[in-house]
């Protein structure tokens, strides 16, 4: 009595996405895999407690939409960039070679249809990420392969969107029947039928819903949500909420030129990428509600509609088996020849293709559309899912073999931008214009700024007040934002703990600034952290927004010094692309500055920080950044002149880890003293 209700169905449904994936991955098999075979179990075709049709099939759908969005979202635009030529080589051979290798057998052995083939193409030429797991572990992530095999799934998957986004856009393909070597099997793929596509009455021609989605998706929804963001949706619900309507709006504008809803979805995703951070909590609630419900209620779906009989048929193992030479084959022959294009080594060639081999949720999304348009049989799909598990054992083992024979590369920090830690206290400084400042660099790689604040025994209300208001100012310039109040025995050693516990790239600490002689005679919070901090760290003292941003880099006679100096620059250009900010560079020699701000206007003064003829230049509304070794190594004649320039502008002194001063000098070889952990942190 209670099979077919709603309470009953959901309870299911619960129970295997729980245990579905535990059983799996203790006979060693993706999570994926167990929650198809779980809808199998409870499917028409064994118990038969849950109809393929139905709430599971309703989640299921909104679960397609999920995941092309958050793979949208989620896309690494920073990694792309750093390693496109490799990436977008491998991932336009990654996606030809296996689409037509599959094509050619389709059509040549077995005469089917074109549209189908060319779907089933799609299916094997994209690429899930099983393995990547494997490569963390190894500490292989920074390596140049994986990063441009990562980058090169995403250039795969845009191209078989596409292919299903004309597939599904066709009103009526017809088929001829064809006599094939496994007849009754392949040979169905494209029989004697008409194909319906699954919007037959669009509104709107392909050729002109296509450029109106990506118009809409690119280039309209982000000034809707950045406007929504500063404007109205502070709350972190209301933020989620109209995530999902944004994801729902792209689906929608894609289903009214008869395009399948997920394209639009993956589109929209995309438009949205640089407003919601990789680490954010936003970012967090997205993959939290599609992976625990969403998403595996699609993959229960998937498992509601096979028999499991038919997977030992002879002839579905054969389409497994071909499907699986697809994928190994052609992702194989494309790293090789990436491998000869550009220098690769062995070992990186057989990372590259181990990596790409895995196929997951977007082979079977793909899958479950063409059953659904009537463009192949249920044998497509069965055979599919054979081909994901064939491919996820041969995806772990050989990206695991592979790892150990790249060298692990050394020690790097991230991204400087992925987890910006913000002193919010109150030392002069704008608050909105120190925010602008710490998220103009995090956006540049999708990152996160974290408002914090530090309070001993006693002050924890106030200083909670302060960072609550600062997470308010901070939301309502559109960026995504959670607070962090720790409590600890001193500013210094709070703030280096939490650098510690949280994943941080880079500190902003608000300074006062400069106030060389007292600074040196009584000390201040900004040595004491630059000394022991792990990463980069920034003393800003931003009190109105800028128009120009002026940097002066100091000597670069040192290793350390030219990094100090290249990290200023790389901050320079971060605040100044994308903007009206001119940048005026005052450096010993030209030659540094021209190749890093290549891509920003510039004007370089070859002269020393601190010259008459550099202050002379200075303006009201400029923001001064410098290395912490361009002030220091000033005499003290012209530290007291820089000190009055400067008196009433931005300013702005960066060094990298263990470094930072703005009083006592920096040295190659900072001395880092042991800082307690015995404190708790509040969020």
């Amino acid at each position: 009595m209670l099979v077919g209700t709603v309470e009953a169905t959901f309870l299911v449904l619960l129970v295997v996405i729980v245990f579905g994936p535990i059983l799996a991955e203790r006979v060693r098999v993706p999570g994926i895999v167990g929650l198809i075979f779980g809808g199998m179990l409870f499917g028409p075709f064994v118990i038969g407690w849950v109809e393929p049709a139905g709430l599971v099939a309703e989640l299921g759908a909104i679960g397609i939409l999920m995941l092309m969005f958050i793979a949208g979202v989620s896309f690494d635009t920073r990694a792309f960039l750093e390693h496109r030529r490799m990436a977008i080589t491998y991932g336009l051979l990654g996606f030809f070679i296996p689409f037509v290798l599959s094509i050619t057998v389709v059509l040549v052995t077995f005469e089917a249809g074109v549209l189908g083939a060319a779907l089933i193409g799609a299916m094997w030429a994209s690429n899930t990420l099983v393995a990547y797991p494997e490569v963390q572990t190894a500490g292989l992530q920074g390596n140049r392969a994986v990063s441009a095999a990562v980058s090169a799934g995403v250039v795969a998957d845009l191209l078989s969107l596409t292919v299903l986004a004309v597939a599904t856009a066709t009103t009526v393909i017809e088929s001829e029947p064809f006599e094939g070597r496994f007849g009754g099997t392949l040979a169905n793929l494209a029989g004697d039928r008409t194909i319906e596509p699954s919007n037959p009455d669009p509104t709107l021609p392909i050729w002109l819903a296509l450029p109106l989605l990506a118009a809409f998706c690119l280039w309209l929804l982000p000034r809707l949500t950045e406007w929504f963001f500063v404007r109205v949706g502070r709350s972190r619900m209301q933020r989620f909420v109209f995530a999902l309507a944004g994801m729902s709006a792209g689906a929608t504008m894609a289903l009214l030129g008869g395009v399948e809803g997920l394209i639009g979805a993956f589109l929209a995703g995309l438009g949205m990428n640089r407003l919601v951070p990789a680490k954010g909590p936003l970012m967090e609630r997205l993959e939290f509600v599609g992976a625990s419900i969403f998403v595996p209620a699609f993959l229960v779906s998937i498992g509601l509609n096979i028999d499991p009989s038919v997977l030992v048929d002879r002839d579905t193992l054969v389409v497994g088996a071909v499907f699986t030479g697809f994928v190994v084959v052609g992702k194989s022959v494309a790293a090789i020849v990436t491998g000869r294009l550009f220098g690769l080594s062995f070992g990186e060639v057989g990372l590259m293709a181990s990596l790409s081999f895995g196929q997951a949720a977007s082979t079977l999304a793909i899958a479950q559309v063409g059953l659904s348009l009537g463009m192949f049989d249920q044998i497509v799909v069965n055979a599919a899912v054979i081909a994901i598990v064939a491919t996820a054992l041969i995806t772990s083992y050989g990206t695991r073999a592979f790892a150990r024979r790249v060298p692990r590369p050394d020690s790097e920090g991230g991204p400087i931008g992925s987890q910006v830690l913000l002193d919010v206290r109150p030392h002069g400084s704008d608050l909105r214009s120190l925010a602008t400042f710490s998220g103009t660099i995090a956006r540049a790689d999708d990152g996160l700024v974290v408002p914090y604040g530090i309070a001993e025994a006693g002050d924890l209300g106030s200083v909670q007040a302060v960072v609550d208001h600062a997470v308010d100012t901070i939301a309502g310039q559109g960026l995504d934002v959670e607070g962090i109040v720790r409590v600890d025995e001193s500013f210094a050693e709070g703030t280096v703990n939490l650098v510690s516990e949280n994943d941080t790239s880079m500190v902003v600490l608000s300074w006062r600034g400069p106030r060389f002689t007292s600074d040196y005679l009584f000390g201040n919070d900004i040595d004491g952290i630059g000394e022991h901090c792990p990463v980069p760290t920034v003393a800003a003292r931003v009190l109105r927004p800028w128009n120009r941003v002026v940097v002066a880099t100091g000597r670069t006679d040192a290793e350390w010094r030219r990094e100090d100096a290249d990290l200023a620059l790389e901050l320079v250009r971060r605040l100044a692309v994308g903007g009206d900010v001119g940048v005026l560079a005052v450096v010993p020699e030209a030659a540094r500055a021209e190749v890093a701000l290549a891509d920003v206007q510039s004007e370089v003064l070859v002269a020393e920080a601190g010259s008459r003829e550099s202050l002379d230049l200075l303006r009201p509304d400029d923001l001064v950044l410098v290395p912490a070794h361009a002030l220091l190594d000033l005499t003290p004649r012209a530290g007291w002149r820089v000190t009055r320039a400067l008196d009433d502008l931005n300013v702005a002194v960066v060094a990298g880890p263990h470094r930072l001063s703005v009083s006592h000098g920096v040295t190659r070889q900072p001395l880092v003293a042991t800082v307690s952990t015995g404190s708790h942190t509040r969020r």
